[in-house]
């Protein structure tokens, strides 16, 4: 928190929307945060689009729900969620057991299921209110949205850059002349609708990513 607090009094961020009573997961990058964002960004390109050659895409932040139906994000891209029945606060099951410290269990894997049963076990309660919580439920990160007027397009703010380069594949493929190995860059935001952002710009609900992919050959005569 001292490191939150150094680089808001010194101008790299700033809460999102303050006026407003803030909303967590967001920042506003200040005067010396945008110019540090902007060196890293220059720094990432220089070593991967043009140290290693990888060519750089852009691509829409929005794409309609059939793109993450075939990704499985619409199915799997999921957090345990848990909510107080008395404040209605919403919680990742996960990190309210983790924050106990009575408790030291190895969660990795375990069902929803499992991790309702741990919280029933270890009576945990609300941290907001110490109310009651109820049951485990998937919840899914990402943003949705609809696409043009009278909402019959379902789409969703992208969770991460890779799916356009999944898309672009026979372009880019076609682009390199149909000669494998080759690379591919991606650098914009992305978009997370987490349950509860914590470790200040650790977890974000919107957030810059930086990504590369090489496409090779199977080894089987196909990319």
């Amino acid at each position: 928190m001292d490191l939150m607090e150094l680089a808001i009094r010194r101008g790299f961020i700033y809460p999102a929307f303050e006026i407003y009573g803030g909303i967590s997961g967001f920042y506003d990058y200040g005067p010396l945060g945008a110019t540090m964002k902007k060196n890293i960004e220059d720094i990432w390109r220089e070593v991967y689009c043009i140290g290693e050659g990888y060519l750089e895409i852009f691509s829409p932040t929005i794409a309609p729900e059939e793109v993450f139906i075939a990704s499985g994000h619409v199915k799997n891209f999921v957090d345990p969620m848990v909510e107080c029945k008395k404040c209605k606060q919403a919680f990742r099951a996960d990190h309210l057991i983790e924050a106990n410290a009575d408790i030291s269990i190895n969660l990795s894997g375990l069902s929803f299921e499992e991790l309702e049963k741990i919280i029933r076990e270890k009576n945990i309660r609300c941290p907001e209110c110490g109310g009651e919580l109820g049951k485990v439920e998937s919840y899914n990160l990402m943003f949705k949205t609809h696409i043009g007027p009278g909402s019959k397009k379902v789409g969703y703010l992208r969770p991460e850059t890779a799916q356009a380069m999944f898309i672009l594949f026979p372009r880019l493929y076609g682009f390199y002349r149909k000669k494998l190995p080759f690379g591919v860059a991606q650098i914009g935001k992305a978009y997370r609708n987490e349950i509860s952002p914590r470790q200040g710009v650790i977890r974000l609900r919107e957030f810059t990513q930086a990504e590369v992919e090489m496409k090779a050959d199977s080894g089987k005569g196909t990319p």
